[in-house]
C-alpha cells in the first residue's frame, strides 16, 4: 500500500486527507466509532469526501502539487493546480472540538469559480449510513457539512465538517469551528510542544522525525479519558494479499505504555500521567488487567467481520473490533507498573505513586501468583499459547518496578519480597528461553500444539529490562543469528527487520529495537544504520505505518502507527544523549 495521505485530529478522532483533497478515512464522533469514509481501506466501496472546483461553470481537473504540515503541528496544507488555477487547502481539527475546518484559497486568474463538496460514504450492509442534504447519519453520530461561498475578491472560502452524537450536537459544534483559525491552532501546537526536550546535535532529518512523531503521538490520545490508541485506522492489510487485517483503534496497555514512555522522556508529562490514571481505573479487583486492550472509554471491543469490504488488493477479512481482548497476555502488569515507575523517574511525581500504591500492590501480588502461566504473547497469537520470553521478562519488570515504587514509599518489606520474586522469574527465563541447538534465545518455551519456537525480536527485552547486559555472549549470539535472512532463521528482509523469522515484510518496531540494542551495546554506527532505514521508508510527510517494504517504499498495516512513531522519537532522543533510558534498568 502506498500511503501519501496526511493525518489531522482533535483528541477525539482523526482523518486521513489525500493529496487530491479527499478524506479517505474518518470515524465519528470518536476513533473507535463506525467508519464513515474508508476509501483508504477499500478504494471501491469505502467512500470518501472531496472538493470539486468549477471555473466558468465547468469542473476543473486538478493535479496534486504538494502536501506538507505547517511547522510542528497537525495543520495540513495541500496544493493542487490545473487549467491556469491554483488551489491551496489548509485542513485542521481544533483540539478538543467536534469537527474539521477546510480553509480554501483559490487563484483563478479572475475567472468565476465555485467550490463544491462531493463524495459518498462507506457502502456496507454492516455499516449503515443515511444521507440527507449536507448531512450523514450513522448509528454512532451525525456529520454536518456547511460551506461559505467563495469570495471572489479574496479568493477564499471555508468548508466546515461538524459532528456529534445527534444532528443537534453537530449543529452546536459549528459555532466552535467558525471561531477557529489557523493561526490559533498553530499557536496551540507551539504551546503544547513548548516543554518538550530538543534532541541536540542530531542530523536535521532525525530532529524533524522526532518533532513530527511527537505530534502524531498526541493525535493518538483520546482527550476525554486519557486513553492512547495504537493507530487511528482499522483493517489496513499488514501483509500484501494476506489475511492479517486488524482493528487498532483502541487502547492497548502495551502500545499506550510505549507511547507514554516516549512522552515522558520528551518532557510531555500530562498525557503520560493521564494514561496511567486511566489504566489503573480499568484494573480488576484481583490486581490483574483482564483485557490487553480496551475501547477508548474502557469497554470490550468485540470483533466482527465486515464481509462486503476488502483491502486495496482484495485482502479479507475486514475486521472491526479485536478478539485479542479476550487473551491472556502476561505483559499487562509490567507495562503499567514499569511505566508508572518510568513516569516517576522522569518527573519525581511522588503523588502518582501514592495515589496508585494499592493498584501497584495488587498487580505485584497477581504476578507472583500467575507468572508461570502460558499466554498468547506480545504478538497476540491466536493459534497457541506458550511461555513467551517477552511475557516473562515483563512479569519480572512488573515486580522490579513495584519493588522500586515500594522503596520510594518506604515499604521495604514488600520491596524485598517482590525483588526476590523478580530474581526468580529472571533466573527461569534466562535458562529456559535459551535454545542450545540454535545458540540463541527464541520466542517461547512449552508452546502447544506447535513445539517449534521461532527467532523473535521480542527477546531483546532481556537486555532492555536488565536481565542480561548487551555484551552477554548469549545475547551476542542471538543478535548474530538475527542478522540472517528471514527465510534462513534470521530477521532481515527488504532493508528492514522482521518480528520473527519467515515473516512477509519488515516491521518498524523491531527495526528500531535492533537499533536500540546496538546503541546500548555502544555500536552507534549500526544503530544509525537502522534508524536511517526507517526514516528512508517513511512517507514524504514523515508518517509511518506498522510495516514497510524497503524495496519500494510501500507501507503495510494500520497507518500511522503509534509503535513506529514512539520508537523513532525516543530513539532519536536517546541517540542525542548517547544512552538509552533502558540503561536505568541496570541501576538496581
Amino acid at each position: 500500500m502506498r500511503f501519501h495521505a496526511g493525518l489531522v485530529g482533535n483528541g477525539h478522532t482523526a482523518a486521513l486527507v489525500e493529496p487530491d483533497l479527499s478524506i479517505s478515512w474518518l470515524c465519528i464522533p470518536r476513533f473507535d466509532s463506525q467508519p464513515l469514509f474508508a476509501a483508504a481501506l477499500d478504494p471501491r466501496r469505502g467512500g470518501s469526501l472531496g472538493i470539486q472546483l468549477e471555473v466558468d461553470g465547468r469542473p476543473v481537473a486538478l493535479t496534486p502539487a504538494g502536501q506538507h504540515y505547517l511547522g510542528h503541528s497537525a495543520v495540513l496544507q495541500t496544493e493542487l493546480a490545473g487549467d491556469g488555477v491554483r488551489l491551496v487547502v489548509t485542513d485542521f481539527m481544533p483540539w478538543g472540538k467536534h469537527g474539521m475546518v477546510r480553509r480554501i484559497a483559490l487563484d483563478a486568474s479572475g475567472r468565476r469559480a465555485a467550490i463544491r463538496v462531493v463524495g459518498d460514504p462507506v457502502q456496507s450492509a454492516h455499516l449503515p449510513v443515511t444521507r440527507e442534504e449536507g448531512l450523514f447519519r450513522t448509528p454512532d453520530g451525525c456529520l454536518l457539512i456547511r460551506g461559505e461561498d467563495l469570495e471572489e475578491a479574496s479568493g477564499e472560502a471555508r468548508v466546515y465538517l461538524a459532528w456529534g452524537r445527534s444532528a443537534e450536537e453537530a449543529e452546536a459544534a459549528l459555532g466552535d469551528l467558525r471561531a477557529a483559525s489557523v493561526e490559533a491552532e498553530l499557536a496551540a501546537w507551539q504551546e503544547w510542544l513548548r516543554p518538550a526536550r530538543s534532541p541536540e546535535g542530531v542530523p536535521a532529518a532525525w530532529a524533524e522525525a522526532y518533532w513530527r512523531s511527537l505530534v502524531v503521538l498526541r493525535l493518538m490520545t483520546y482527550e476525554p479519558t486519557g486513553a492512547i490508541i495504537a493507530a487511528p485506522t482499522a483493517s489496513f492489510p499488514a501483509i500484501p494479499g494476506g489475511d492479517h487485517q486488524w482493528d487498532y483503534r483502541y487502547l492497548w496497555l502495551r502500545d499506550g505504555y510505549y507511547t507514554a514512555m516516549t512522552l515522558d522522556a520528551a518532557g510531555l508529562h500530562r498525557e503520560a500521567r493521564r494514561f496511567y490514571d486511566f489504566c489503573f481505573s480499568l484494573q480488576g479487583p484481583d490486581g490483574h488487567w483482564q483485557q490487553p486492550l480496551y475501547t477508548v472509554d474502557g469497554q470490550d471491543p468485540k470483533e466482527r467481520l465486515i464481509d462486503d469490504l476488502a483491502g486495496p488488493g482484495g485482502e479479507v477479512p475486514v475486521r472491526l473490533g479485536n478478539a485479542a481482548s479476550g487473551q491472556l497476555q502476561l505483559d499487562n502488569e509490567g507495562n503499567v507498573l514499569h511505566g508508572l515507575w518510568f513516569h516517576y523517574k522522569c518527573t519525581g511525581d511522588r503523588e502518582a505513586l501514592v495515589r496508585h500504591w494499592d493498584g501497584v500492590r495488587r498487580a505485584a501480588e497477581w504476578i507472583l501468583a500467575n507468572w508461570e502461566r502460558q499466554e498468547s504473547g506480545i504478538w497476540e497469537a491466536r493459534e497457541y499459547v506458550g511461555h513467551w520470553v517477552h511475557g516473562k521478562v515483563m512479569c519480572r519488570a512488573a515486580l522490579a518496578a513495584a519493588a522500586r515504587i515500594a522503596r520510594a514509599l518506604g515499604r521495604d518489606a514488600e520491596a524485598e519480597r517482590w525483588t526476590e520474586g523478580a530474581r526468580r522469574i529472571a533466573a527461569v527465563t534466562i535458562e529456559r528461553g535459551w535454545d542450545p541447538d540454535r545458540q540463541s534465545y527464541v520466542r517461547h518455551w512449552g508452546a502447544t500444539p506447535e513445539a517449534f519456537a521461532p527467532m523473535d525480536i521480542s527477546v531483546l527485552a532481556l537486555v532492555f529490562y536488565g536481565l542480561l547486559p548487551a555484551d552477554d555472549p548469549r545475547i551476542r549470539s542471538t543478535v548474530e543469528r538475527m542478522y540472517r535472512p528471514a527465510d534462513d532463521g534470521g530477521l532481515l528482509l527488504y532493508g528492514g527487520v522482521c518480528r520473527w523469522e519467515q515473516a512477509a515484510v519488515p516491521f518498524y518496531l523491531p527495526t528500531l529495537w535492533l537499533a536500540r540494542y546496538h546503541l546500548m551495546a555502544g555500536e552507534v554506527d549500526r544503530c544509525d544504520q537502522w534508524l536511517n532505514a526507517c526514516l528512508r521508508a517513511a512517507t514524504s510527510l514523515g508518517l509511518m505505518a506498522e510495516h514497510f517494504d524497503g524495496r519500494n517504499g510501500s507501507q503495510w498495516g494500520n497507518f500511522p502507527q503509534a509503535f513506529s512513531h514512539e520508537e523513532i522519537a525516543r530513539l532519536v532522543l536517546e541517540r542525542a544523549q548517547g544512552w538509552s533510558f533502558f540503561d536505568w534498568e541496570f541501576e538496581n
